[in-house]
């Protein structure tokens, strides 16, 4: 880990499926998440860090499931459990409430709505990277759904890519508290240069 000054023009937040299904009471996800929503505190701390980042000049990216729609996967030929919990349960739909983004975390005038991932990393098959290169963005900033499944995966893939990557460890949810524990003990620290809270960010810690 290094202890790299915080340059807004260089910093991108990626807020990773901030969609009513995983975050919204009455999302189809929301009985298995609101666990760790409400020990986290995940929506007030997503509120948090984007409104410090719109106020401190980074950009801010959304980078976005895919949402379900009829067709969506008819050319896969293989289906992992995610996709095929995905396809089963229609999650994100596209003519839906619950593949809208919360209302509190949506995206405004200036933000950034990348491409939409199949399965789990936000940079595999969309335009995310190809955006962040042209803005010369190095350090990215990650919340969002799911710990230790797209928070993760994405994770790592901006590892491969030559990002720093700082995880926002209040600003994640999971189906269980047990996930999120494996991600935070397992997971990130061998895909992430730094893990801390948000309250950590606004005072600093990212600095």
């Amino acid at each position: 880990m290094t202890d790299l000054p915080l340059d807004p023009s260089r910093t991108a937040l990626i807020v990773i499926d901030p969609y009513n299904d995983f975050l919204s009471a009455g999302g189809k996800g929301w009985l298995l998440n609101r666990a760790t929503i409400k020990a986290l505190g995940t929506n007030a701390n997503l509120e948090r860090a984007i409104d410090y980042c719109r106020n401190n000049s980074i950009h801010i990216c959304f980078a976005p499931h895919a949402r379900y729609r009829k067709g969506l996967f008819d050319r896969r030929r293989y289906f992992n459990p995610s996709v095929y919990l995905a396809r089963i349960f229609q999650t994100f739909a596209r003519s839906g409430w619950g593949g809208k983004f919360r209302k509190s975390v949506s995206p405004e005038v200036g933000d950034f709505v990348a491409s939409e991932h199949m399965v789990s990393s936000g940079f595999v098959g969309t335009d995310l990277h190809e955006h962040l290169a042209s803005r010369n963005i190095s350090r990215l900033l990650l919340c969002g759904c799911l710990s230790n499944t797209c928070v993760e995966s994405t994770a790592r893939s901006a590892i491969e890519l030559g990002y720093d990557v700082t995880i926002l460890s209040d600003a994640l949810a999971a189906m269980t508290m047990a996930d999120h524990r494996a991600a935070m003990e397992s997971g990130f620290p061998v895909c992430a240069d730094r893990v801390i809270s948000v309250e950590q960010l606004v005072t600093g810690a990212a600095r």
